[in-house]
């Protein structure tokens, strides 16, 4: 009976106690959250808002629910804040050239409509959960309606439309954002000035260094090379230039044959990408360009090659992936076919052929990518 007793009264408090740490970890405002792998992730941001709300995110409940998503354009990062009341819902979008700021602002944008929720008897509107991009477009649209009637101050009435709906915020002690004046432009134009090309971040230098590289159709056997490339990137464009030396190979065209040929290969390409984000990865379909040179040395007793070097271009497609470490580092995985414009033939004197390029060639690439 007291071993029973015992255990549970332990049992009993490991319950309690898992009930307050989960009410102690708990946030009123339901959330789900996306964004890649080196974003802030969904606790960090729930951390964040119960830091933010304190003691009343355990005493008082919300109606709010909110989807927040983080995704990478270009270099910069943009979260989209979808915000539901009820049956009311709203949308925030906030561009960023560093996605770590993001994760607070989703925090903060929260935490201040739930202070709002609290803070006044009447429920939160439709341009309470839109943010700042809502109420400029309700304040434009009040003026023209205003000019469409004859009113004498369209100003004022759009003046007190963009104040509405930060009187919950100034009611719950926090301090409302400056409305934007004719001197200096709101976030909202920053960032469309921004992603228009005005801003100098939208070029980018890469290099990628090293890469490991296998093919197969060029050389008799699979080829095997480290290679370097350089690019610039123009937004989600890469134009990309590449070099790889590969191991020399020989080559026998049977077991018993008595000849055979030495090859040495360099290569060189030229790559033309667009990319596009799929969650924490990067896809980009690719055009390219490619230079094969390679040196044959005929082997065997009195052979001599008679073409000793030969160059020649191929043309194909291809497409690689990235997988981002930070903001300045990323995981390449690539794959490209391409089509000889030309089949070289290696010939020795009193042999003949040894071997031809084939027509087609298949490409593997495994790499690291440096962005600055």
């Amino acid at each position: 009976m007291k071993l029973w007793a015992a255990s549970a009264g332990a049992g009993l408090a490991l319950l309690l106690f898992t009930g307050i740490s989960s009410a102690q970890g708990a946030v009123p405002v339901q959330l789900r959250w996306q964004a890649p792998a080196n974003c802030p992730q969904e606790p960090q941001v729930r951390k964040k808002l119960r830091d933010l709300l304190g003691g009343d995110a355990d005493v008082a409940a919300s109606r709010l629910r909110a989807e927040g998503q983080i995704d990478a354009i270009g270099e910069r990062f943009r979260l989209t804040l979808n915000i539901h009341y009820d049956l009311v819902n709203g949308t925030r979008v906030v561009h960023a050239s560093s996605c770590e700021d993001l994760g607070g602002v989703a925090a903060v944008t929260l935490a201040l409509l739930f202070r709002a929720e609290h803070s006044s008897s009447s429920p939160l509107t439709a341009r309470d959960l839109g943010g700042s991009t809502a109420v400029a477009a309700d304040a434009r649209s009040v003026g023209t309606e205003n000019r469409a009637s004859g009113s004498e101050e369209p100003a004022a009435d759009a003046d007190r439309a963009a104040t509405d709906s930060n009187q919950r915020a100034v009611a719950a002690g926090q301090r409302a954002p400056a409305k934007p004046s004719a001197d200096k432009p709101d976030s909202s134009d920053e960032a469309r000035a921004s992603d228009s090309g005005s801003g100098p971040s939208r070029f980018r230098f890469e290099f990628r260094v090293p890469e490991l590289r296998a093919d197969i159709g060029v050389l008799p056997e699979p080829s095997f090379g480290l290679g370097l490339g350089a690019g610039l990137r123009y937004d989600a464009w890469l134009f990309l230039v590449s070099g790889a030396l590969y191991m020399a190979q020989d080559y026998e065209p049977g077991p018993f044959a008595g000849y055979g040929a030495h090859f040495g290969r360099a290569s060189g390409d030229l790559s033309v990408c667009h990319s596009w984000p799929f969650g924490s990865f990067e896809l980009s379909p690719c055009l390219q360009l490619w230079l094969d040179d390679v040196s044959a040395r005929g082997t065997g007793l009195g052979i001599a090659s008679t073409d000793p070097r030969t160059a020649w271009l191929s043309v194909g497609a291809g497409a690689q992936a990235l997988w981002p470490i930070n903001r300045h580092a990323a995981l390449l995985f690539g794959v490209n076919g391409r089509i000889a414009t030309s089949k070289p033939r290696f010939v020795s004197e009193g042999i003949g052929e040894i071997y031809q390029v084939g027509p087609a060639a298949l490409g593997l690439v495994l790499g690291c990518e440096w962005r600055l």
